[in-house]
């Protein structure tokens, strides 16, 4: 009985020991797919810098309080400390007039901006450009910008917000608004 158990587990042992061709094979191939193929590096090649030769001084600072503090400000400079109307956060590109409403000697108009439609009257301040609302008629909104030129002045620039009808619904009253402004000295 113990030479059978013996024969069985040694030929069970010879059975057990398979060769790994497949397997060695595999590792080996995946090994060789492994290695890292390396360009040779390449030194950059250093040019030399370029001589910077600074500006002559001429004694102005650009960031000298001092200068800033005395730097010229435009006879018509608008007026930083007025609370700033609901309608001055949007440019005149995005607004549509939509409407207008007379009554006890009052004319409003009413102006869409995105979705939101808001009642103005002569004297409100619309648009990014300190945009003040002259005159209000059936087709057209007229305000009165301030614009800073390059020197730091101002200047007064007319411009309209047209009517919006049904068939430019899609579009703002931007490219008119921009069409149709005038640079102008003095305000009407």
């Amino acid at each position: 009985m113990k030479n059978t158990i013996l024969l069985v587990g040694v030929l069970s042992l010879a059975a057990c020991s398979p060769t790994h061709d497949d397997l060695n094979m595999w590792i080996k191939q995946t090994q060789d797919e492994a290695k890292i193929k390396v360009t040779p590096f390449q030194a950059p090649t250093i040019t030399p810098p370029v001589a910077y030769t600074p500006p002559a001084y001429n004694g102005l600072n650009a960031f000298d309080y001092r200068r800033l503090e005395n730097a010229p400000k435009g006879n018509n400079a608008p007026n930083l400390n007025r609370q700033k109307e609901t309608l001055e956060a949007f440019s005149l590109e995005n607004m549509r007039y939509v409407g207008i409403l007379r009554g006890n000697n009052k004319t409003s108009g009413f102006i869409d901006v995105n979705g939101h439609v808001y009642t103005v009257m002569p004297g409100n301040y619309i648009g990014q450009n300190y945009g003040k609302i002259q005159t209000i008629t059936e087709d057209k909104i007229t305000l009165t910008e301030l614009i800073e030129d390059s020197s730091g002045n101002w200047i007064y620039r007319k411009a309209e917000l047209p009517l919006s009808t049904q068939s430019d619904e899609g579009s703002s009253g931007a490219s008119t608004a921009e069409s149709r402004s005038e640079s102008a000295a003095i305000p009407n």
